[in-house]
Order: structure tokens, then C-alpha cells, then sequence
């Protein structure tokens, strides 16, 4: 907003009534600009300014605790970034974090179902949830335990392979019981805890919730999502997460010497 009409520094009609107009101009601006830096200085001093270590990480320090309280807040801070699965999604970002000095991953991702998430970790199948909140933007914050686990499934089927099995299909039976589903049960979400590989766990609950309202966010999907599928509705249902985690356990499954000697 200007502070006076356009005064071109010298005067048209050489008069000194506007000679005076523009000294008292020229004094409005210094006395503005005076304020706005004793402004300036009042509230850098009474404000304590929080140091951000890295500029490139979420500065969210603070969601609600899960379960839900009114009056508990989970506290954490973000160190570095994670990845998850093969590639980096623009739509959900993972971080690793402490809280109350305990190792946690920090998850922002536009869709989560917590009540998957809460069913499969009850039963020991999935990192305990320790908070979930939203933030400006719409950004769902998903805290959970950060659970070491093996990069490669492969050193452990010979021997659980068989277990797994049993547990991923009653696992997925039990929440298809609820009418819920998951959406995405390919290999990268499901992990080999390092310090017991017997207990498989599933991971990822971005696309999962109620049967027949849940959908996958666009057609450009994994490969692995509809091979087999004619894939005419977005809509996620329990005989996708049943084709798919067969084909999964399929993969999984390990070559023993019988198996080459019966294809052979």
C-alpha cells in the first residue's frame, strides 16, 4: 500500500508547498522503516526460535497416541529417511525416528487404514502402532514400531516357509472375516523379523479398509497386482488379496532338491 501519490523528486511548478509535501514524505518512509525494524527486534528477542537440524526432513514433532486418547501425545524426533519396497512413491514418504528412546519409523502417506493395521499387529503379524494423527495438507503421520527384519526371504523358506503359509492365510482369512482387505500383498510387505523369522509380518496398510469402498489409487499398478486379473474396476476385493497372496507364497516357496528332481 502506498504511503503517498506518485512524487517525482522534482517539482513541476517549483513551488515550495510541494517541495514541504515531499520532505514529509520522505519522512514517513524513514519513520516506517524505523518502526518496522524496532518491530523486527521485539519479537526476535521475545520469541524462542527452534533450531531445525535438517531442513529437508517433516518438521512434525508430535501426533496423538494409539490408541486414542484425548490427552496422550506420542513425541518423536525424524532422523533420516527410509525406503520401503523397490521403488520411492511420491504419495508416501518413511522416515526413521526415536520416541521415548525406542527406534520408530514415521510414515506419511494420503490413505491409511488403521484398523487393518491394528488387527494384523493384535495378533502379532504386524509392527505395534504407536500413533496416528493428520497434518496440514491432508497428510495422514502413521508412527510404528521399527522392527529389524532380513532383506531376503530366501535364507529362511526352507525352514518356515511352510509356517508362513499357515499364518499369512489365516491372518488374511481373519480380516477378510471382518470385510476388510489389504490391497497389496506382494513380497516387499511382507517382512522376516531378524530376531524371530518364524513370525512373519505384514506391512503397508496404505490401500487397505472395508471391502467393496477401498480402491487402488490409479490403473498404473504393480504387474504382480493384476496378473491374471481383468482389472475392470478399481475397487479392491477379498478374491484379489486371495490371487495375489497365493501367487506371493508361490514365489516365495523354496527349491528343494525333490522339487527340481520332480520337474526334471
Amino acid at each position: 500500500m502506498a504511503l503517498t501519490p506518485l512524487l517525482p523528486a522534482r517539482s513541476p511548478s517549483g513551488d515550495n508547498i510541494y517541495r514541504s509535501t515531499l520532505f514529509q514524505a520522505f519522512r514517513a518512509a524513514c519513520v516506517l522503516r524505523h518502526n518496522i525494524h524496532e518491530d523486527t527486534r521485539r519479537v526476535i528477542d521475545s520469541t524462542t526460535l527452534t533450531r531445525i537440524r535438517h531442513r529437508s526432513l517433516p518438521y512434525v514433532q508430535e501426533i496423538p497416541a494409539w490408541p486414542p486418547s484425548e490427552d496422550r501425545q506420542l513425541e518423536f524426533h525424524i532422523l533420516k529417511v527410509a525406503y520401503q519396497g523397490e521403488i520411492w512413491n511420491e504419495n508416501r514418504f518413511l522416515f526413521h525416528a526415536k520416541a521415548q528412546n525406542e527406534d520408530v519409523l514415521v510414515k506419511f502417506t494420503r490413505r491409511y487404514s488403521t484398523k487393518l493395521h491394528e488387527f494384523c499387529a493384535e495378533r502379532g503379524h504386524a509392527p505395534k502402532l504407536l500413533g496416528y494423527g493428520t497434518v496440514p495438507g491432508g497428510w495422514k503421520v502413521v508412527v510404528m514400531e521399527d522392527v529389524e527384519h532380513e532383506g531376503s526371504h530366501a535364507e529362511y523358506a526352507p525352514r518356515y516357509w511352510e509356517k508362513w503359509c499357515q499364518d499369512l492365510t489365516g491372518l488374511m482369512q481373519g480380516f477378510h472375516d471382518k470385510d476388510l482387505v489389504h490391497g497389496d500383498l506382494r513380497t516387499p510387505n511382507i517382512i522376516v523379523p531378524a530376531t524371530d523369522p518364524e513370525n512373519i509380518m505384514l506391512v503397508d496398510f496404505d490401500w487397505g479398509g472395508e471391502a467393496g469402498s477401498v480402491s487402488f489409487p490409479t490403473w498404473s499398478i504393480n504387474e504382480e497386482l493384476i496378473d491374471g486379473d481383468r482389472l475392470e474396476s478399481l475397487v479392491i476385493t477379498k478374491e484379489h488379496d486371495v490371487r495375489v497372496l497365493t501367487a506371493t507364497l508361490a514365489r516365495l516357496r523354496p527349491v528343494t532338491a525333490a522339487m527340481v528332481m520332480d520337474t526334471s
